[in-house]
């Protein structure tokens, strides 16, 4: 991977739009979700890479 960009959704959303990027190139994609409980996080295991291609 060359950069890696870092989404952060705050409600409960279950899609969002990554901008700036190339046309006409693949995009990888993976997610995993965060449950904070008092001052500490909790992450989950991350998704399988899905590949996007840009339009």
């Amino acid at each position: 991977m060359k950069k890696a960009k870092t989404v952060t959704l705050k409600s409960r959303s279950k899609s969002t739009t990554l901008k700036k990027l190339k046309r006409k190139k693949k995009c990888y994609v993976r997610i995993r979700t965060v449950k904070k409980v008092g001052k500490k996080n909790y992450y989950s295991k991350w998704s399988k890479i899905k590949s996007v291609k840009v339009k």
